[in-house]
């Protein structure tokens, strides 16, 4: 299970994202924020971070930050180090306890309404040896 993201105010003051950078997908500004400890575990990885941001409609609608070493569909390259996709996708089935344990992908929505959804900012930390984000969509 990945760990949360905690976006409290005191999080933020001990722990700052001030590094930052931009990109231009789709037409509109998208932003990835993060701390120092991923700009140095971004630093020594060899290969790029591949982040999946996930909007999961199932029971509820989730957003969902994915982590890969490899990735199937479509990306977007932000820098040497980070590459981003957004997916928009539906779950097999609503039973909560395997929705809760499994996050199982149906299919991926391809909807007008669906692609109009894009990522304005992806916020990543590293925190005990694990990569954890958010991300806002506009």
């Amino acid at each position: 299970m990945n760990p949360v993201l905690d976006m409290t105010a005191s999080s933020r003051f001990f722990y700052p994202f001030k590094h930052r950078l931009s990109k231009q997908i789709n037409g509109k500004e998208f932003v990835v924020k993060y701390t120092q400890r991923a700009k140095k575990a971004l630093d020594e990885r060899s290969q790029h971070l591949i982040v999946e941001m996930q909007i999961y409609f199932s029971c509820v609608v989730q957003k969902r930050v994915l982590f890969h070493e490899e990735y199937e569909h479509d990306s977007v390259t932000i820098n040497d180090k980070l590459i981003v996709a957004v997916r928009s996708v539906e779950s097999q089935s609503c039973d909560p306890e395997f929705y809760a344990k499994n996050h199982p992908e149906k299919r991926e929505l391809d909807s007008s309404a669906a692609k109009k959804m894009s990522a304005k900012e992806l916020i990543i930390d590293y925190k005990n040896n694990n990569w954890v984000g958010c991300f806002s969509i506009v």
